[in-house]
């Protein structure tokens, strides 16, 4: 009886200590990239004409609905030959986006491409969520 009392004490406290990390949001900032918003986004995409989009989420989710422009490299293919095949030079402006805060993609792909050098990132940690709640356009694909 003891034997049973004690391993679901530990199999609680292992799932309330993995809950937390779990529910955490994607952070809002990443050092290395500018955060931007909706409002941003729409300014970048006009004043920056070499301005790269990367949409970091799954190719499903990218065909439903995505921003104009943007090119699919899943967060999880960021590599330094595929933000190379994708953005001219490393100087080259790139927004990078997912679903927004509860995604995640984003945020680990920012953190990959500032690694891998690129000096003018742009993280629109809010993404999609945002995008769709402000009635932004949107293009879907085939």
């Amino acid at each position: 009886m003891n034997l049973m009392k004690n391993l679901f004490l530990v199999i609680g406290f292992c799932l309330g200590a993995a809950a937390p990390a779990l529910a955490m949001d994607a952070p809002t900032e990443i050092a290395g990239a500018k955060t931007v918003n909706a409002a941003q986004v729409v300014d970048l995409v006009d004043k920056e004409a070499k301005l790269v989009i990367i949409d970091a989420r799954i190719a499903e989710e990218f065909k439903e609905a995505s921003i104009e422009g943007a090119v699919n490299i899943v967060n999880t293919d960021f590599t330094p030959e595929a933000m190379a095949k994708a953005v001219p030079s490393k100087s080259t402006p790139v927004l990078i986006y997912c679903n927004g805060l509860k995604c995640g993609r984003a945020a680990d792909a920012v953190k990959k491409a500032v690694g891998f050098g690129y000096t003018n990132v742009y993280y629109y940690a809010l993404g999609m969520q945002e995008w769709k709640e402000k009635s932004m356009p949107v293009v879907a694909r085939q």
